[in-house]
């Protein structure tokens, strides 16, 4: 009996030492991480985009053949991510791309209800943002909305076909 009861705290003293060994390891890990993260500020970048106001936003739709609306707010983090996933896509520049600054009363604005009116499916997006919607012949195709990796992104472009 004291065998079985010496093996049992020898296991548990070994089990709790190797948890306390590899948590302060990982800990660590996670820091070196998180410092590496928070050193490296992301900056908003739409070097690739036309800037555009909703009063705008018909007319252009129906102008251009093909073209993908980038809506946000600058100073939102998600946002800023979302520019920069949009930069490392490549052949961007050769695309329509315009950014639409999100304005806190915009679904005030009279051009903004008439936006609404004409393309229904709009208002599942327009609350979001960030958000990347893509027109084809005066028509809307899909958007995506949120915070996306580059991985998701490409995805999207490829099935909307503008890539």
């Amino acid at each position: 009996m004291r065998r079985l009861v010496i093996v049992f705290i020898l296991t548990i003293v070994v089990g709790v030492g190797i948890y306390l060994i590899s948590t302060m390891i990982f800990n660590q890990e996670e820091k070196k991480v998180l410092e590496e993260k928070e050193t490296e500020p992301i900056l908003f970048d739409d070097s690739y985009s036309k800037e555009i106001t909703i009063d705008h936003f018909e007319e252009e739709i129906k102008n251009n053949e093909q073209m993908i609306i980038f809506i946000g707010r600058k100073e939102e983090e998600a946002t800023k991510k979302v520019s920069n996933v949009l930069k490392k896509v490549e052949n961007i520049d050769e695309l329509n791309v315009y950014y639409l600054e999100k304005e806190e009363k915009i679904n005030e604005q009279p051009s903004y209800q008439n936006l609404l009116s004409t393309y229904k499916e709009l208002s599942n997006y327009m609350n979001f943002t960030p958000v990347i919607l893509v027109f084809k012949n005066n028509t809307f195709i899909g958007g995506l909305p949120g915070e996306v990796e580059e991985k998701n992104l490409l995805q999207f472009l490829e099935y909307t076909e503008v890539i």
